[in-house]
């Protein structure tokens, strides 16, 4: 098995820290829309003529809160990194990471490539 170079570690990191972020406004925007729906659902029960279609949009609703609490956990789960993350100073660290990856990346070509010594005399 292949051990990872530097560079690659980083860059696992930073990807790691970046999904978590996307992860994290999906699942924001998911409760928002479950909230949206729930509302909706609540005003149809309230509404509905029969029974029928008031069992109907109970259901509706059991499935609704069940979506929202699933998406909303998901939320917590990264909630902790996203917030870590949103301070400047940490912030700060994750730019200079990304700049060291650059760096090291660079590094790690020179290092890999084929490489001749020239005579300076």
């Amino acid at each position: 098995m292949r051990q990872q170079s530097p560079a690659e570690q980083i860059k696992q990191f930073l990807d790691f820290v970046d999904e978590s972020r996307k992860l994290y406004d999906l699942a924001e925007e998911n409760v928002k829309t479950e909230e949206k729906r729930q509302t909706d659902l609540l005003h149809e029960i309230e509404f509905s003529s029969n029974s029928k279609e008031r069992n109907k949009a109970a259901t509706c609703l059991h499935k609704c809160r069940a979506d929202r609490r699933r998406y909303k956990d998901e939320m917590k789960r990264q909630e902790q990194i996203v917030i870590f993350f949103n301070n400047d100073q940490n912030r700060k660290v994750l730019n200079q990471l990304r700049q060291l990856l650059g760096r090291q990346r660079k590094e790690e070509e020179y290092l890999n490539s084929e490489r001749t010594y020239k005579t300076r005399v």
